[in-house]
């Protein structure tokens, strides 16, 4: 009992001076959101070719999934920042909540780029493979995050729930910056069995 009712003291008196703090819910104006504005619009500004000639269908579907995932993204990021208690809760259930939107994330973009590519008449092994393309291309920001998350958490630098997730918010901007270059890499590697789809 007595240990309940110093756990609740704490919670108390941690609200009273996270009050007079920095929330999360302020960094929905972090430049995540922008940096994520402009990787769309620089992908939209990538042009691909198949035997020098341009490929229409390959910029469109690298347009499409840059703009899913962007969305999705962004999306999945500002639900986090509003997420109830966020600036209270332990750091082991804040570690394990950023994962799990990150793994969110991914599942969601995918399903939604699997079913856009299909609905546009692009056979389910062709989807496949550029899927698995993009993520071996990708595999090393991936892998930068989870480094990065070990070593957020495991600093004493990162005192509050407001420099922890400030924190996630630079990673996920540096990993934004790095993605036109991931799609690009993608779509030039790829042949041109997709130039003569009506997309």
């Amino acid at each position: 009992m007595k240990v309940i009712i110093v756990e609740y003291i704490v919670l108390i008196i941690k609200k009273l001076i996270n009050g007079r703090a920095r929330k999360v819910i302020l960094l929905k104006d972090h430049d995540v959101f922008t940096s994520l504005d402009r990787a769309r619009n620089e992908v939209l500004n990538m042009d691909f070719y198949t035997s020098k000639k341009f490929d229409l269908v390959k910029t469109q579907m690298c347009y499409d999934f840059a703009q899913n995932k962007t969305d999705v993204c962004a999306d999945h990021m500002k639900s986090l920042l509003k997420s109830k208690d966020i600036d209270y809760i332990s750091k082991a259930k804040l570690k394990r909540t950023i994962i799990k939107a990150q793994n969110d994330m991914h599942t969601q973009y995918i399903k939604e780029i699997r079913a856009k590519w299909l609905s546009k008449g692009i056979p389910s092994k062709d989807v496949e493979y550029v899927i698995r393309m993009f993520e071996r291309f990708r595999r090393p920001v991936v892998t930068a995050f989870e480094h990065r998350i070990d070593s957020i958490f495991g600093s004493t630098f990162n005192n509050d729930n407001f420099s922890l997730m400030l924190a996630i918010c630079e990673m996920w901007s540096l990993g934004v910056d790095l993605l036109p270059d991931d799609m690009k890499d993608t779509f030039e590697n790829l042949n041109g069995k997709f130039k003569d789809i009506e997309y």
